[in-house]
């Protein structure tokens, strides 16, 4: 099992005067300065390939491709969700001092379940709030979190604060991933062995040992508030559509629960697959996007950062030849991808591959041959991509926004232009190397360890008291 860093606390003024004093936000990294740093904080570009590069043997520069793995293009809307982010992880925890006796009172209520007598108090109000990023897979939503997550620690140790004892381990944030079978179950285990890979604890195995699912959502709510958990990232929430009998709505109902009486801030991942969960309850929808949505759209031909896209890949061209990049390439370019930066990047990686060695140039002819053949597979859902046809699109059910859910965006509010194109569910996220992302730890088969059952210990839920 990985144990991640925990990093001593130090606290930073933030400037902010509804953060001063709260030691929980004084010990996150300083906020940016503008918004364009948000950009460029997230954009990451590998060293580009020289003439010597290129003059490299045929196997050593096929190796190198995988560099375009490593390239984060910074999307505008980025900015947008980035500053979302930055917010959430610190709002979340203005509610939520560890210092004030009306913290004390809701972490040990959680704890204990109210069995002492001392109840929750009626006043607390949650400051968390949630983000939903909606967009076709191979759009970039995995990249994001996990290039913005890369500044962050995810665990925190406190001593002391100013002077006053405050012993206890923070943990930032958590990245869960709805299973395809969407169960609360499988997702309630996948937090505990989160936590466990963090503080080398042993909730999930105790976690398993409880009979009732409603069992295992208290502990985790108990335990999420023990370590101070700040932020929850949930990847793959359209899997939802899969659940069976009324686990859907369940697990909606759990989030809004994690948003409004724990207080943890929630940010959404899903394809617009996911409109056939949310788009039946108004309430869950609102809470999910409290503090907004982005929507991260395919590029079209004629956009300008579609340029721009092509010319950032094209700095890292291996083949011996390194064209011109005219109209003519961008357009067979954008045939084999339709926008899709996934598939635009993949066709560029195996357009390269496939030359190297061979006539060693990349043009219209190498994007058309790589499109019939390496990405013969994905054509039915790029073609529907690139004609816009909403007959075509609504074949794949996360290409498109139905107008039921149109509707529901409207109701709440949303400003954001919806996407008109979009890829299908069925196809992973493809990265530049051919391979589907890795977008969670491999699940073993084998049966459990046994373990002995739980005792209800916990960490002290109050921090002052460690």
């Amino acid at each position: 099992m990985s144990c991640t860093e925990h990093i001593p606390a130090s606290y930073t003024d933030t400037g902010v005067g509804r953060f001063a004093g709260n030691p929980f936000i004084e010990a996150l990294p300083p906020l940016e300065a503008t918004k364009r740093q948000f950009l460029t904080a997230l954009a990451h570009y590998p060293p580009v390939p020289t003439a010597s590069t290129r003059r490299r043997s045929e196997i050593a520069r096929l190796m190198e491709l995988s560099t375009l793995n490593d390239i984060v293009y910074p999307f505008p809307e980025y900015q947008k969700a980035g500053i979302a982010v930055a917010t959430m992880m610190r709002d979340t925890y203005v509610a939520r001092n560890p210092l004030s006796a009306q913290d004390r009172q809701r972490r040990h209520a959680l704890a204990t379940n109210g069995t002492d007598g001392l109840p929750f108090p009626a006043n607390w109000k949650s400051s968390a709030k949630g983000h939903l990023m909606m967009a076709v897979s191979g759009m970039g939503k995995t990249t994001f979190i996990g290039a913005f997550l890369l500044r962050y620690p995810q665990v925190i140790q406190h001593t002391a604060y100013l002077g006053e004892k405050l012993k206890c381990m923070q943990v930032v944030y958590l990245v869960l991933r709805v299973p395809h079978d969407a169960t609360l179950k499988s997702l309630c285990v996948q937090f505990f062995e989160e936590v466990d890979r963090l503080l080398q604890t042993s909730y999930a195995c105790q976690a398993r040992s409880l009979g009732q699912i409603a069992a295992m959502v208290q502990l985790m709510n108990q335990v999420a508030t023990a370590v101070s958990l700040g932020f929850l990232v949930v990847d793959e929430v359209q899997n939802l559509r899969s659940a069976r009998g009324g686990n859907a709505e369940f697990m909606l109902n759990m989030f809004s629960e994690i948003i409004e009486r724990l207080g943890i801030s929630l940010f959404i991942l899903a394809t617009p697959a996911v409109q056939a969960v949310v788009e039946n309850s108004v309430r869950n929808a609102r809470k999910l996007a409290s503090y907004g949505e982005t929507v991260l759209s395919p590029m079209s031909s004629d956009d300008p950062q579609w340029n721009d896209f092509c010319e950032t890949y094209w700095d890292y061209s291996f083949v011996k030849k390194k064209g011109r990049l005219d109209t003519t390439v961008r357009n067979a370019w954008y045939a084999a991808s339709a926008g899709n930066t996934a598939f635009a990047a993949l066709a560029f990686w195996l357009s390269q591959r496939n030359e190297i060695g061979g006539r060693e140039t990349i043009d219209a002819a190498a994007f058309a041959r790589t499109a019939a053949t390496d990405m013969a597979f994905l054509q039915p859902a790029i073609a529907a991509l690139r004609s816009r046809n909403p007959t075509k699109l609504r074949a794949f059910d996360d290409l498109l926004f139905s107008p039921k859910y149109r509707a529901l965006r409207k109701l709440l509010g949303a400003q954001d232009p919806l996407p008109k194109k979009a890829t299908l569910d069925e196809f992973e996220e493809v990265s530049a190397d051919g391979a589907p992302h890795n977008k969670g730890r491999r699940r073993s088969k084998a049966l459990p360890a046994p373990c002995a059952v739980f005792n209800g210990d916990l960490p002290l839920e109050d921090p002052l008291a460690m």
